[in-house]
């Protein structure tokens, strides 16, 4: 599947078009001059390319080469409302919650789901009100601050009290 299949496409089906899977701003950049309406940034839940970054990581860099041309979708990993937060203030328009849905269907079926929907809902707008913000509109970069993962040796292991070669 080529860009020139996009280009075929487009030009049979003149509706919006979504492209999921992008993870890189020169895909992106390509994605817009073909006209995409909504780039989806998607590592595909990991399966496709073990160790690759997460779709996270990918926004910022995807959003910059945008530049507002079109919608970004992202996904992955996005399981509260400080996730919402966060991805929407790196630059998407909207979230990808697939898993989430799923593990609340699997939990309890349908009132497991609702129940999921509305904690993500009432999350989300706790953390924008915490924000100091009442909607989306005013959230950007300046909210967020790069936090340094602990690097406690052994302590974060699932098995603490195992000595090392143990």
């Amino acid at each position: 599947f080529t860009w020139r299949d996009i280009e075929r496409i487009r030009k049979k089906c003149p509706i919006p078009m979504l492209i999921k899977g992008i993870a890189t701003p020169e895909d992106a950049r390509i994605a817009v001059e073909h006209g995409i309406d909504v780039v989806y940034v998607s590592n595909h839940g990991g399966r496709q390319l073990d160790h690759g970054r997460g779709s996270i990581a990918d926004l910022p860099d995807v959003a910059e080469a945008v530049k507002g041309k079109c919608r970004i979708v992202v996904d992955g990993g996005i399981y509260r409302g400080t996730d919402i937060v966060k991805a929407i203030a790196l630059g998407a328009d909207a979230v990808g919650i697939g898993r989430l849905q799923g593990l609340a269907l699997a939990a309890g079926g349908e009132a497991a789901l609702l129940t999921a929907l509305e904690l993500l809902e009432d999350e989300t707008r706790r953390v924008l009100g915490l924000l100091g913000l009442t909607s989306f509109a005013g959230l950007d970069r300046s909210y967020l601050a790069r936090a340094i993962p602990l690097s406690r040796r052994g302590l974060d292991s699932p098995f603490p009290l195992l000595k090392e070669g143990y």
